[in-house]
């Protein structure tokens, strides 16, 4: 296990809290602000028992502000604010003779904060490479579902929402008995909202303004929360994006 798994809470408050402060700070020391917008796929891999199982990606986009501070040469550090969304359609699984069928999705923020340098091909072109850590927090991460099947003699038919942050099923349209019930029969397990994630990628800037990159990020704390011993939930991510400083 790394060390990152066992990072509670309260050190990662901590530890956000220091990022977003760095964040702020190098607003007033950096010229080289900008916003960036990109595509983003993200993957979750379960290991239980021995077995590795990945999950369909969630296809989604992540947009938010960025900084340059220049150290030395071509050497920079770069810290980030950003929101990302990530969604999977058409999920369709039968448990215990009920038939789910709709769509995930999440919403997280992530404070990257990367080591970048720069190598000088042309007067308007350059290529860099960076490296670094993204601290990220879970906002909203639920399954939207349409439920259909026969459950403690009686016929469901309704809309749910299951958190995955708090493993509970939530509806307007079935009964408190009902959904106390299909609460009570699933497992005890939920997923941790926070994640330390090390990545990097590289990039071209063109004309001084104008950024595109591409980068990967795996997540190093185990997401999984529950009671079967020995598994581990990691996610990861890669994107391509377009920015703009100023």
């Amino acid at each position: 296990m790394t060390l990152a798994t066992h990072i509670d809470m309260k050190t990662f408050q901590k530890i956000m809290i220091a990022a977003i402060a760095v964040a702020f700070v190098s607003a007033e020391l950096s010229a080289k602000s900008g916003i960036e917008v990109g595509y983003l796929n993200t993957m979750y891999n379960l290991k239980a028992a021995g077995d590795t199982e990945s999950a369909d990606p969630l296809n989604g986009f992540y947009a938010g502000f960025t900084n340059d501070i220049k150290l030395i040469a071509g050497l920079s550090i770069q810290p980030g604010l950003y929101y990302s969304y990530g969604e999977r359609k058409d999920l369709d699984e039968e448990v215990g003779g009920i038939s789910f069928t709709g769509t995930q999705s999440e919403h997280n923020l992530n404070i990257p904060i990367n080591v970048k340098y720069s190598f000088g091909i042309l007067p308007i072109l350059k290529i860099h490479v960076f490296v670094g850590p993204t601290l990220s927090v879970g906002l909203a991460s639920s399954y939207n579902m349409r439920l259909n099947g026969d459950f403690m003699g009686q016929t469901l038919d309704g809309n749910v929402r299951y958190s995955n942050y708090t493993g509970k099923f939530k509806s307007n349209n079935l009964s408190e008995e009902v959904e106390n019930a299909i609460n009570s029969a699933m497992p005890a397990s939920s997923m941790s909202r926070f994640d330390v994630m090390i990545g990097g990628g590289i990039g071209i800037d063109l004309f001084k303004f104008l950024t595109v990159k591409g980068g990967y990020d795996y997540g190093l704390v185990n997401r999984y929360k529950g009671d079967v011993a020995g598994a581990a939930l990691h996610r990861s991510q890669f994107y391509v994006a377009l920015g703009i400083h100023f």
